[in-house]
């Protein structure tokens, strides 16, 4: 190995060790901090309680909807806490578990948008490129403001997903894995993300295969991978997207939540005013959607590079032609288009665009475009080495631009304060899961549920029933004492009755399609209180009487879809390997 090879692995490691100092540093703190969403820990321990009672795939949370529970992991994509469900269950404390999620977004953004650079722009460029996102000032919004752990996950992804379609544009056989993975993890960590980015990775795909002539065949491989991937993630893509009607999730929409209220300028790309606040029409933003300093200082020079290159073009310079390619040009100009077109959805001009694609109201903020205009910026501004003939000035473009970045943008990657863990919102017991985090997170309670009275009318937490006597001629001949807990899990509610006189069992369980009432073991019609909850009427005498949370038609071919696309991911890894071999 020459010495100018150990070099640039030294370098590589700095930076990146570099990156991951700047980007984490917060999370050696001892203590947790309060972020806008901090209900992280309760997703986690609801998810892994729902595993050791064998509810695969996790879709019902049994104590959010205060007690009565709701299918938030049909809704709320599932990726990040099923990992950090794994670490909490390997004896990881759950603040720990959540700041190694945060830890591990950071490696695998810095990491997949080093290679993805490293095909495009080489080795300087790359290393400039996993910077620039790594250590985005939006990354640290949604990370130590914002606390939108899913939200940065599914970024995390992008820059896998793009790898994944230039590998495959150019035949290369670690391609289909790249893409695959950058595509399941985008669909299974954040729905909105995956809203946003999946028509731009379209159009990058079409304009990088033209870029590169090459063969309709890559462009067919293409399409199936895309094709593949949905069906693995089709057991949460599908549910999620045709039964959120059957919960309240469309009453966020308005008022504070209806994107109009939250357009940006675009002063506001260029003011640093970071903030802990919340968002509004401007002037009155709480938090900032600055760019950074060092990003600026890299796409300035990538601009200038570029206008010299352009000039000698202009005039054929001999030199020229062996230095630079007209693909390099095209390049630019893709990321260009691409990143003024997911700032220009950031701002009050695209509203015409928002108020005909009524499903865009879901995405709630249009600046969480920024989600996809940071990758194309960083890719940007790592695509300007491409203009730069000299190695040496390649490498000092980079290492003067990242260290702009990492000194200017450290300081955005920490919270406003700490907080006592003890007495934090970072917790995953039921009982408080049930009285104070469900006031917290209540979109997808179902529709049915009369949300004024549900926090008022609370169910006993040691108990998944109640017993509510029917009275005849105003005599009272039943108590919970004739009536035996089988089971008690997420998914299922089992009961032993033995009355003197018939009574309604009622089940601390909300009404959603896939709950089935069982009475003797033979289902019966599903019958609801008031508020909405399920209850029985049972009659006299030895009964067994519970309620399973099944499958809907759409659950069921869901799952089905995912399974049949994951023994073909099986099939083809085994047949790649052998032929590997």
């Amino acid at each position: 190995m020459s010495f100018l090879q150990i070099f640039r692995k030294v370098f590589i490691t700095l930076f990146f060790l570099a990156a991951m100092a700047a980007s984490s540093w917060a999370l050696l703190h001892s203590g947790m901090f309060r972020v806008h969403d901090y209900t992280h820990a309760a997703r986690i321990g609801e998810l892994l309680r729902a595993l050791q009672d064998g509810h695969f795939p996790v879709r019902w949370s049994a104590n959010f909807g205060f007690g009565y529970g709701m299918p938030l992991f049909e809704f709320y994509a599932p990726l990040p806490f099923y990992v950090g469900a794994l670490l909490y269950w390997l004896g990881v404390n759950i603040t720990t578990s959540i700041k190694l999620l945060y830890l591990f977004c950071s490696l695998v953004t810095f990491w997949g948008t080093f290679q993805l650079g490293k095909r495009l722009f080489g080795r300087s460029g790359a290393i400039l490129s996993a910077v620039a996102l790594t250590l985005a000032p939006y990354r640290a919004l949604n990370l130590f403001v914002r606390g939108d752990l899913s939200e940065a996950w599914g970024i995390m992804a992008l820059p896998w997903v793009l790898l994944g379609i230039v590998q495959v544009t150019k035949r290369e056989k670690r391609g289909w894995w790249s893409l695959l993975f950058g595509l399941i993890v985008l669909f299974l960590s954040h729905n909105i993300t995956t809203l946003l980015f999946i028509p731009v990775s379209v159009l990058f795909a079409i304009g990088y295969w033209l870029i590169e002539k090459r063969k309709i065949v890559s462009g067919l491989q293409m399409i199936g991978i895309y094709i593949l991937a949905i069906g693995f993630a089709a057991f949460y893509i599908f549910p999620a997207l045709l039964e959120k009607d059957l919960t309240k999730v469309n009453g966020i929409f308005q008022g504070y939540f209806f994107y109009g209220n939250h357009f940006l300028l675009v002063r506001q790309f260029f003011e640093d005013k970071w903030g802990y606040g919340g968002s509004a029409p401007w002037p009155y933003n709480g938090i900032s959607f600055f760019f950074g300093y060092g990003q600026f200082l890299g796409l300035g020079i990538a601009l200038i590079f570029l206008v010299r290159a352009a000039v000698l073009k202009m005039f054929k310079r001999p030199f020229f032609k062996k230095t630079f390619r007209t693909e390099s040009f095209l390049l630019f100009g893709l990321f260009s288009a691409l990143f003024l077109l997911t700032i220009f959805m950031t701002t009050f001009k695209s509203h015409c665009i928002w108020d005909h694609l009524s499903f865009m109201v879901v995405i709630q903020f249009p600046w969480r475009w920024l989600s996809v205009a940071i990758v194309m910026l960083s890719l940007l501004i790592g695509s300007g080495t491409l203009f730069i003939r000299s190695r040496f000035w390649r490498f000092f473009f980079a290492v003067i631009c990242s260290g702009v970045i990492l000194i200017g943008n450290a300081r955005y990657f920490q919270p406003e304060n700490f907080i006592d863990v003890t007495s934090s919102f970072y917790y995953t017991d039921a009982r408080r899961i049930r009285h104070d985090m469900s006031r917290t997170l209540n979109d997808y309670i179902p529709q049915q549920m009369t949300l004024d009275r549900l926090s008022k009318e609370l169910p006993p937490i040691d108990v998944p029933y109640i017993v509510e006597p029917v009275f005849l001629n105003h005599t009272l001949l039943v108590s919970e004492k004739d009536a035996k807990i089988l089971v008690d899990h997420v998914q299922e509610k089992l009961v032993q009755t033995n009355f003197v006189q018939p009574a309604n069992v009622q089940f601390a369980v909300a009404d959603f399609p896939g709950w089935h009432v069982y009475l003797d073991g033979k289902i019966i019609p599903t019958t609801l209180t008031p508020l909405g909850n399920i209850f029985v009427k049972v009659p006299v005498g030895e009964h067994t009487v519970g309620v399973q949370f099944g499958d809907s038609p759409i659950r069921f071919w869901s799952d089905v879809v995912s399974a049949a696309s994951a023994i073909i991911l099986l099939f083809l890894f085994v047949k790649l390997e052998v032929v590997k071999k």
